[in-house]
């Protein structure tokens, strides 16, 4: 009791503390305490519903029958399952007032609803008037995700659209550079898809939106020069490591298809092997009209599965090899489930941690022949030539080697850092520096960095020349590259100088 009895607060008013003044009941905020008296009120709670629920009069929800659910508990929320007739909710709301008359805990009835299906208007009228709660509608949203007794149609996922789309809303895009704005949308938006990924299967329609708002995100609303489902590949595979979100989305079912057939020891997992499957194996199980949406898409993942691997037997070894003691790993089922495409030599080259990601990121797009240099935008009818020597039409081979302004630059870096080998393509360069066999020394990095920040360089000042005005400065370009290639370096390795 003394973590009841000697709570003590301090109140700020005009920016002054004052006080301490005794709490009369308890505990202070974040005690340790808090969670554990909780779990003991619920206990007490849910030993008061089991006891109350064992009368006659009381009638099971048709789908918690067999597993005896009552209720549910997460945090301060609690749900209460019945059947829909008048005796049965007099008892839930029995338990509800001998609970609060024992510890003081009372429902908020502003706060609470009834959900139902299948109840007609008298008798509904009458539970309400029980009970005193508002009726609920389906889907309500809960935990972040919509509860439906049925399919969720393409705008119940709008709640999901619309939190990636306030997301974006609060990042200006202008003041991010293209690696930051894939940044964020690899880690903060894909985290925001998990949640309701592993719940639902998504509609193409919802993906599509999201792909849309992320894509104009990542290119700014402009045109953009590499299509979604390109960019959605490994790096390895010429994409920039965005998962695929119906692959991801896949796998992290396939996961849920795992724990229902090793029986997971999960109440959920339960409820199906008793519900839907009982007793018959869940390869052998098939889904009938009404069954729950979300098994009949695991249905469908499972006989994929069978169809690719010619079997059960095998597709349950397989599944086997993506597990480990902790359940099925979904990093491994994506890559089973992902479109693949052939591995690209240059990507050791380039996305290199030590490399500055906007370098690496136009290297990637001059790899690709996805630059906008003058001879992609003929169809324009603006000029087109090349605006380092104005001589010749500009292409990506041309401005980055062949321009006489960028042989000039790339003859003073080669001999800054040694290098003899003349290159004439960006591929070419990527695949010297591959033969380089960059490691961890001072030079072998330097070489890497220059060659990034070199093809960097040349593309930032053809624009400054090109959109505004600026006159080509090679000497001036030498030595900005020069600088920032010692500042990498220097950053890296700062004892060594």
């Amino acid at each position: 009791m003394e973590c009841v009895s000697t709570t003590s607060f301090s109140v700020a008013l005009n920016g002054t503390l004052h006080g301490f003044f005794p709490g009369k009941k308890g505990l202070r905020q974040g005690d340790p305490m808090s969670p554990a008296l909780f779990l003991l009120c619920m206990e007490f709670f849910s030993r008061l519903i089991k006891r109350s629920t064992s009368n006659s009069k009381f009638n099971f929800h048709p789908k918690c029958e067999k597993l005896r659910i009552t209720h549910l508990l997460f945090a301060d929320d609690l749900m209460l399952f019945s059947l829909g007739d008048l005796p049965s909710v007099r008892i839930l709301m029995e338990c509800l007032r001998e609970f609060r008359d024992v510890s003081g805990l009372a429902v908020n009835t502003s706060k609470s609803s009834i959900f139902t299906t299948g109840i007609v208007n008298y008798e509904l009228t009458d539970i309400l008037a029980q009970t005193e709660f508002t009726r609920g509608e389906m889907p309500v949203r809960y935990l972040g995700i919509p509860l439906a007794a049925q399919r969720l149609s393409v705008s119940d996922y709008s709640p999901l659209v619309d939190r990636i789309a306030h997301c974006i809303s609060k990042w200006t895009a202008k003041s991010l550079s293209i690696a930051g704005r894939l940044e964020l949308i690899s880690s903060v938006i894909q985290g925001v898809e998990c949640f309701w990924l592993q719940c639902f299967l998504l509609p193409a329609a919802v993906i599509d939106k999201i792909h849309r708002r992320c894509r104009n995100f990542l290119w700014n609303s402009k045109r953009a020069p590499v299509a979604w489902d390109e960019i959605c590949h490994p790096k390895e595979e010429g994409g920039l490591g965005i998962r695929h979100i119906q692959s991801w989305n896949v796998a992290l079912l396939a996961r849920v298809l795992w724990n229902v057939h090793r029986k997971a020891d999960t109440l959920w997992v339960k409820w199906v092997n008793e519900v839907y499957l009982r007793g018959i194996s869940l390869w052998d199980w098939q889904p009938k009209k009404g069954d729950s949406p979300l098994l009949r898409r695991l249905a469908d993942i499972r006989d994929r599965l069978i169809t690719a691997f010619g079997s059960p037997v095998a597709a349950v070894q397989c599944m086997a090899d993506w597990s480990n003691t902790k359940g099925l790993e979904t990093s491994k089922a994506y890559e089973y489930f992902r479109p693949k495409l052939t591995r690209q030599p240059w990507k050791a080259a380039i996305w290199k941690a030590f490399i500055p990601p906007k370098y690496s990121f136009i290297l990637w797009l001059g790899l690709r022949g996805r630059l906008a240099t003058r001879d992609r935008l003929m169809f324009l009818q603006e000029e087109h030539l090349c605006s380092l020597c104005i001589n010749t039409m500009e292409s990506a081979s041309h401005l980055f080697f062949a321009c006489p302004f960028s042989v000039h630059v790339w003859t003073n870096i080669r001999q800054w850092l040694g290098i003899t080998r003349r290159m004439s393509t960006l591929p070419s360069a990527v695949k010297w520096l591959k033969k380089e066999k960059i490691g961890s020394s001072v030079q072998n990095k330097a070489k890497a960095i220059a060659l990034a920040c070199t093809v960097y360089s040349l593309w930032k000042h053809r624009n400054e020349v090109i959109f505004e005005g600026k006159a080509p400065n090679p000497e001036g370009l030498v030595i900005c590259i020069k600088i920032t290639v010692y500042r990498l370096i220097l950053a890296l390795f700062p004892h060594e100088f």
